[in-house]
């Protein structure tokens, strides 16, 4: 039961030290900080519709289903909290069913590479996926790619793609 607190404190020293260590280069210590690319996550914040396509395989059509997400702002704009609530999901026959499903992401902008990422998690696993991404500015489009494993040894590829 002592573990914890000792790791935990631990965990402190190491950040305090890492912190001031970046303290002491001015360009390192402007990396910490909210930029033009957290602005633009912020012009997701709100509460949205949104049309989510799933594609089912390279010769079968996109099924399309519509959910709600809430997005807002964590740790002063650094990190966006994203909380998606989709009814109805493709079943097993490819026809749309009553699932509740609910997922979450954090989106943010790592400045020191230069890239966005999101973590994800979802009601209907227990693994968490992490994808990078870009935004191009002329589509104002952030796409965002992953690769999971839906089922033990079957690799998938995954993309996510934004429109401002």
């Amino acid at each position: 039961m002592r573990q914890f607190p000792v790791a935990l404190a631990a965990f402190a020293v190491v950040s305090a030290t890492a912190h001031l260590a970046l303290s002491d280069d001015r360009n390192a210590n402007d990396a910490t900080k909210p930029g033009a690319n957290h602005q633009l996550l912020g012009e997701l914040a709100g509460k949205w519709n949104y049309v989510l396509k799933i594609s089912p395989g390279p010769d079968k059509p996109p099924i399309e289903t519509n959910g709600i997400v809430v997005r807002q702002p964590i740790m002063a704009g650094r990190y966006y909290l994203a909380d998606f609530n989709v009814e109805m999901l493709p079943g097993a026959s490819g026809e749309l069913e009553r699932a509740n499903f609910q997922g979450k992401e954090i989106e943010g902008y790592d400045n020191i590479k230069q890239r966005f990422f999101s973590v994800w998690m979802d009601n209907a696993s227990t693994s968490v996926t992490v994808f990078e991404g870009t935004y191009d500015p002329r589509s104002r489009t952030f796409t965002y790619t992953a690769e999971t494993e839906p089922q033990p040894g079957k690799r998938t590829k995954v993309r996510e793609q934004i429109k401002l």
